[in-house]
């Protein structure tokens, strides 16, 4: 196979593969978003049947919960949050409490898609430079 043949190949893949990683990360699930007022609502009228609270050590607690009717919705705890926890300990709502530290794994496991096509990237381009010192 030429060198142009080589390069066009090349192309042809990093294309491909960035068009699937693009399609991937558009199509991904989007929760709707919800005021504090609004999970409060929802909570009391029981409408809620998880919540994952990520503990921040300051600030605000972003939280994650789903409805009974199969809906996904973010929100956002204040940093004394006892008042909500109540709430949801009344209506038996199955609540997780995750720290925040553990968010960077999240961050490069959300990452990774692009490091692996970095990484074809280098490995395709230092390919080519070595076919093309052979000659």
């Amino acid at each position: 196979m030429n060198s142009n043949a080589k390069k066009i190949v090349f192309w042809c893949v990093l294309i491909a593969v960035a068009a699937l990683m693009w399609a991937v990360v558009r199509n991904g699930p989007n929760p709707v978003k919800a005021t504090y007022s609004q999970f409060l609502e929802q909570v009391q009228a029981g409408q809620v049947s998880k919540a994952t609270i990520v503990a921040a050590h300051n600030g605000a607690n972003p939280v994650t919960y789903s409805l009974k009717n199969g809906g996904r919705v973010d929100s956002v705890l204040p940093h004394d949050y006892r008042d909500a926890l109540e709430a949801m300990q009344q209506k038996m709502v199955n609540i997780e409490i995750r720290d925040a530290s553990s968010q960077w794994l999240r961050v490069l496991g959300n990452a990774s898609p692009f490091l692996i096509l970095l990484g074809f990237w280098f490995f395709m381009m230092n390919r080519l430079k070595s076919d093309r010192d052979a000659k």
